[in-house]
């Protein structure tokens, strides 16, 4: 299965979600607020954060529109960013005859794959914040990480 790399303006971006993906995530709990403290991130990081979700898509047929073939959760919280028109959103283009395999991938598979890693997130996240401190490293207060991730500062104590 090959699939294309583009880079786009997100404020370009023409994007909507996949009819099927929107039946097959219609029962999701998903608790995001908004976050208050986007605009404190500088725009490089906003960046380099948007680069590491490259989000899957098929394009529609004579048209510049792409179909979400994942929910994203980065992309939804960086477009409220006051300097989003900078910011570039890298997509991976699919043909439509792997929509439904790509639409497994990212829903089912990955998350599954991924679950593990994410049990211990909380103390991962505690002990890398101390070893950048270690290391003189500057980083984000806890404030604006636990913001990030919807929760509590509490969570990284």
């Amino acid at each position: 299965m090959l699939y294309k790399q583009k880079s786009i303006p997100l404020f370009k971006a023409k994007l909507k979600a996949h009819p099927l993906l929107n039946k097959l995530i219609e029962n999701d709990v998903l608790k995001l607020s908004p976050s208050l403290c986007i605009n404190k991130l500088p725009i490089q990081e906003i960046q380099t954060l948007l680069d590491l979700h490259p989000l899957p898509v098929s394009q529609v047929a004579n048209d510049d529109t792409y179909f979400a073939l994942a929910p994203s959760g980065v992309l939804e919280r960086f477009k409220a960013h006051p300097l989003y028109a900078e910011l570039n959103l890298k997509l991976l283009v699919y043909p439509s005859d792997a929509v439904e395999l790509v639409l497994r991938s990212t829903l089912l598979c990955d998350p599954a794959f991924t679950y593990s890693l994410k049990a211990n997130f909380n103390k991962n996240l505690r002990n890398r914040l101390t070893c950048f401190d270690e290391q003189g490293i500057s980083r984000p207060k806890k404030s604006l990480l636990a913001n990030l991730a919807n929760t509590s500062s509490s969570t990284f104590r």
